[in-house]
């Protein structure tokens, strides 16, 4: 963790980065579902991904190796927040608005924040709390007032698999802290990576086999390439390296930044033009983000 009274910068320059990637990765990956299945899609990137995390680790020198007491909750931290969280994701999206999905998914560091207080990792803090609440409050400027908008009508089921998206987001962020003194943040991340894409690809060869692949364009593939080795492999090892060194509130609320980036990717990308009022909103998540790091880190001490 930090040292009380000083900031860690560096990792804030390295989640930084890893926001503008997941944010232009939104766009990227809208574009590349014109020639892939969001399961098929989902499927091939993760294996792609598990594949480049172990070679790093095998890099670095380290092995797979997990205490036996550990192994249950390893593959269980694996299935819940690669597997199920990704399926969860890419149906809910396939049911509901982009609008929708942004909001929802931006409640992700407030279950993340009260999930870590839950078990003693996070002392609970007003002023953390309204960060995040003002960073979320942006966030629904930015959606609201997007040419999707908003809107929880007959969207209801995809609303509710966002929703449990959202939550699986957080606790994950906050559970992965229990193991991350004992592995480090680089070995857990591959072994829970490699734990989920071994469950998520037979669940998907139903559409694995349907997926037409010869009709996917060279850039469709690169698109799916940034996806898998940024994404994914550079940008997970980049957020557990911060959960271990800034906390899990102070880390998970830079994720209301990605729809800032996805805001101005999607411009450039896709056409999509912002308007006023999104610009006000990316100056409340701003300024909530800036609350939430200029607290000092309080979380509790291991036994």
């Amino acid at each position: 963790m930090d040292v009380p009274g000083r900031k860690n910068y560096a990792v804030d320059a390295l989640l930084t980065s890893a926001v503008l990637i997941w944010g232009f990765n939104y766009a990227i990956v809208k574009m590349t579902f014109k020639y892939f299945h969001p399961i098929a899609f989902n499927a091939v990137r993760f294996s792609i991904s598990s594949a480049a995390m172990f070679l790093v680790l095998k890099i670095r020198g380290e092995g797979l190796g997990i205490a036996q007491q550990d192994i249950r909750q390893i593959v269980w931290l694996g299935f819940i927040g690669n597997t199920v969280y990704q399926f969860l994701f890419a149906l809910g999206l396939a049911r509901t608005g982009a609008g929708n999905s942004a909001l929802i998914m931006a409640l992700s560091p407030v279950f993340a924040f009260l999930v870590g207080v839950a078990m003693g990792r996070e002392r609970f803090s007003r002023t953390v709390l309204a960060g995040i609440i003002m960073s979320l409050a942006g966030v629904a400027g930015i959606v609201v007032s997007g040419p999707e908008g908003l809107s929880f009508g007959e969207s209801w089921r995809g609303d509710l698999l966002m929703m449990t998206a959202s939550i699986i987001w957080g606790w994950q962020s906050a559970e992965s802290t229990r193991l991350l003194g004992r592995y480090g943040p680089i070995r857990l991340t591959v072994t829970t990576m490699i734990a989920g894409t071994v469950m998520m690809v037979p669940l998907s060869i139903p559409w694995i086999i349907a997926q037409p692949w010869s009709r996917a364009t060279p850039l469709a593939w690169l698109g799916l390439g940034f996806s898998a080795l940024l994404s994914i492999a550079y940008s997970y090892f980049v957020w557990a390296h911060a959960l271990n060194t800034i906390g899990v509130a102070h880390t998970s609320v830079f994720n209301n930044l990605t729809p800032i980036v996805a805001l101005f990717a999607g411009w450039m990308l896709l056409g999509e033009r912002p308007v006023a009022a999104q610009v006000a909103g990316v100056v409340l998540v701003l300024v909530g983000v800036f609350i939430v790091r200029s607290q000092k880190p309080m979380a509790i001490p291991d036994d």
